[in-house]
């Protein structure tokens, strides 16, 4: 299931995973902290589970080491930190075979923590006195150091249940759970459209919740790929009127 470049020691790494969600919100964030932190390409993911794609590469820093693919891993050593970027939905019978290998990975390779980024419908939403951002965080997560970042005024713990648009991340966590390992999903309240500001947004949460490990030193912000000129293609043609 994994092609990785060279061999890693993962331990104690932490691992952001995105779950394929209303408006691509999760793939958005995960592009830009790519982009910002200019992660290094270690290796792909291969599963039945996965719808093929190729492309160019989404990345002008990766330019010419890879093409873009269905599922990417990104790592930076220095960080301890390592991505997935998945880049189109599960097939639906195969789905939770691929998320028993991810979590197998995840417990054998001894990571520290996963953290799982999600969207959710707005018109989900009930409370209007909160901020769009919400945590679902397993009990192995709560008893880490990492969850003393959870209480703070910008998000608020999740009670509703289900998280509607959502993909797979419920069924991850509770994968994970099963095998002990801790993890988080942090998800954005949206309504689709063109989603790279919400993207961005949810990083700049990501990076708060991961005590400001996303934003290296000088940088303000996160950063947009090249890719995103494209997101929605060319302009259309002025003789139409």
């Amino acid at each position: 299931m994994f092609s990785f470049k060279q061999e890693i020691d993962f331990t104690g790494y932490s691992f952001i995973v995105p779950s394929v969600s209303v408006g691509n919100v999760p793939q958005l964030t995960v592009d830009a902290v790519i982009e910002t932190l200019q992660l290094e390409p270690i290796g792909l993911l291969w599963s039945p589970a996965l719808i093929p794609i190729v492309g160019a590469p989404a990345f002008e820093h990766t330019a010419n080491d890879t093409v873009t693919t269905t599922a990417e891993l990104y790592i930076s050593k220095a960080e301890k930190l390592l991505v997935l970027q998945i880049r189109a939905p599960l097939v639906g019978p195969l789905r939770q075979s691929f998320l028993d290998e991810l979590s197998d990975f995840v417990r054998d390779r001894k990571f520290s923590h996963v953290v799982l980024l999600a969207s959710c419908f707005s018109h989900e939403k009930c409370d209007i006195r909160t901020g769009p951002f919400r945590y679902v965080a397993n009990e192995q997560y709560e008893q880490t150091a990492h969850a003393g970042r959870l209480q703070d005024e910008r998000w608020t713990k999740h009670a509703g249940g289900v998280i509607h648009g959502g993909g797979y991340a419920s069924k991850l966590l509770e994968t994970l759970t099963i095998r002990s390992v801790p993890a988080v999903i942090f998800f954005m309240y949206v309504s689709e459209g063109d989603n790279t500001t919400e993207g961005l947004m949810l990083a700049r949460m990501l990076n708060a919740i991961m005590g400001d490990r996303l934003l290296s030193a000088g940088k303000t912000d996160f950063r947009w790929p090249n890719s995103w000129k494209h997101l929605f293609g060319s302009a259309h043609p002025r003789a139409l009127y």
